[in-house]
């Protein structure tokens, strides 16, 4: 049970983090900081891009992706001309089809194949004490938790949904499917759908979808075990001063 592993991993990458700025000071600390600025520019189309890309390999068809002109939807639209560059997000999947349920939550989960070496490349930054890369890799190990109420919490309500429409058929279908947990919430009492039952799922999904976000970083630990040794993550203990 991968409860514990963000305390873990949230430890080791403070440690390589304060070895960036043991090491390069005040240098390292603003290439950090503009790491993270610039790389999370560079993610967040790629990210999108790579929910577009698993509906088009699943068989699905794509007709609109919001993207904000920040994270370059007007220069992007002039290549995929799918491309909306108005968003009330940083970006946004709006218009798709997918065959299935299965093939949509391989849409959700496909940008997070990238997270999958996060934490090996915050021990490749604490190692080879590169500073600019340590902001990408901050991004890549902790993004599935901000995406707990949105693409995960989306994947887990593909399951729910069909289980409030089997508990009430009059429902709609695909009632519960949000990549906005908290825009859905509104919407499910605005419409008279937030029923106790439709509550509990949504809970219930939401709790999942953290589970879903642990399990992913559990992983992010495996791989970076199998590349620098099972100790990786052990953050050195100072030594303790007697007066």
């Amino acid at each position: 049970m991968p409860w514990t592993i963000l305390v873990t991993v949230g430890r080791h990458a403070l440690w390589c983090f304060e070895t960036l700025l043991d090491t390069g000071g005040m240098k390292n600390l603003i290439l950090s900081m503009a790491g993270l600025i610039v790389f999370w520019h560079i993610y967040t189309p790629i990210h999108e891009l790579l929910h577009v890309a698993a509906c088009l390999v699943g068989g699905g068809t794509v007709d609109e992706l919001a993207l904000k002109p920040q994270y370059g939807g007007t220069l992007l639209q002039h290549i995929f001309p799918f491309i909306t560059p108005e968003s009330d997000y940083a970006g946004q999947l709006t218009g798709f089809q997918t065959p299935n349920y299965f093939v949509y939550a391989f849409v959700d989960f496909a940008p997070y194949l990238l997270s999958l070496f996060g934490v090996a490349l915050l021990e490749f930054c604490r190692r080879r004490k590169h500073a600019m890369l340590f902001g990408l890799a901050v991004i890549l190990a902790f993004i599935p938790f901000m995406s707990v109420p949105g693409d995960y919490y989306e994947a887990v309500s593909l399951l729910a949904t069909q289980l409030a429409e089997s508990i009430n058929p009059e429902l709609p279908t695909g009632v519960l499917i949000s990549d906005d947990v908290f825009k859905s919430m509104g919407l499910l009492k605005e419409k008279g759908f937030l029923s106790g039952t439709n509550l509990t799922l949504v809970i219930l999904s939401i709790l999942a979808a953290i589970y879903l976000a642990l399990v992913t970083l559990a992983i992010q630990v495996l791989i970076a075990r199998r590349i620098y040794g099972p100790e990786v993550l052990a953050v050195p203990i100072p030594p303790q001063t007697t007066t």
